[in-house]
């Protein structure tokens, strides 16, 4: 939809103040949105997902492990699928709670969901990530599409908390590649140069807040150097008019389900130069991974 629509569509769960401040600034922070009760079940899903990993000594399509992970020290960066697993919490979250509204509130009426991830951010070390735009790694034909960040436990300065750039959503998309044309999943040293990190945020809060912000924002993540781990689910949400020009990452089988609204009937574009990542059809591990590659 075009933003002029969006306006004129009533909020439910927004405010008119909160919607304005999230295209302006590119983000918006909801504390307390997530109820205790769904935060205990989601808790005890991600137990038992950690405890499937223990058995692993690689990474797979569904669980994504740090150096270092063992049966007796399982550390996980990364769970995907969880929407396919026999967890009905799961796919709860990411199409029947408050989520889907909000992000009906930011997009307009009809929202697809694309794909639900848990970044573990685990304690003495867990992962950095470095500064990234989340469009180049799923472009859509218009800027229709976001990502929701659930806070599982409560999130401190020293767990490497998300960090934005207020603003940054308006400015353009970098291509993640590096000078010789290799996809790194960040960008690169010399478009860092132009970016206003003067200007940066940090994002904390309680259990059960959520951090929504635009697929253009520029954003990352210091690594974790306290004692407790920092878990977050990740969700993206996408216009339902909003096409994709690539294979998804992680094509669950609820990809590209109708979580809000009706089926528009049209592919809204918008003009833009959009960098375009690599062909993930044959598999995709995570953002760490493409990274890390390149350390």
């Amino acid at each position: 939809m075009q933003l002029s629509e969006i306006f004129s569509t009533p909020t439910s769960v927004l405010t008119e103040a909160q919607r304005h401040d999230f295209y302006e600034n590119g983000y918006i922070l909801l504390p307390g949105i997530i109820p205790d009760d769904l935060l205990v079940r989601l808790r005890a899903g991600l137990d038992r997902a950690v405890e499937e990993s223990r058995s692993l000594t690689k990474s797979t399509d569904c669980f994504d492990l740090e150096p270092g992970h063992s049966a007796d020290a399982p550390r996980l960066r990364r769970a995907t699928y969880l929407d396919d697993t026999d967890d009905p919490v799961f796919w709860e979250l990411c199409a029947e709670s408050v989520l889907p509204d909000v992000a009906a509130d930011l997009l307009g009426p009809n929202v697809r969901f694309r794909d639900l991830m848990m970044n573990f951010k685990w304690a003495d070390g867990g992962a950095e990530v470095k500064w990234h735009q989340d469009a180049p790694f799923y472009p859509h034909t218009n800027h229709g599409t976001l990502q929701v960040l659930i806070f599982v436990e409560d999130v401190t300065l020293d767990q490497g908390p998300l960090q934005l750039v207020p603003g940054s959503h308006k400015g353009p998309l970098f291509p993640h590649y590096d000078e010789a044309g290799e996809w790194i999943g960040a960008i690169n040293d010399t478009d860092l140069k132009k970016i206003p990190f003067q200007d940066k945020v940090t994002l904390t809060g309680p259990a059960g807040t959520v951090s929504i912000h635009h697929s253009f924002m520029v954003h990352g993540s210091a690594p974790n150097t306290s004692a407790t781990g920092r878990p977050a689910f990740v969700i993206t949400y996408a216009a339902a008019d909003a096409i994709p020009y690539t294979a998804p990452p992680y094509p669950s089988s609820h990809y590209g389900a109708l979580v809000r609204g009706k089926e528009p009937g049209v592919a809204h574009h918008e003009t833009m130069v959009m960098p375009l990542p690599p062909d993930w059809s044959d598999g995709y591990t995570s953002i760490f991974a493409h990274q890390d590659e390149v350390t």
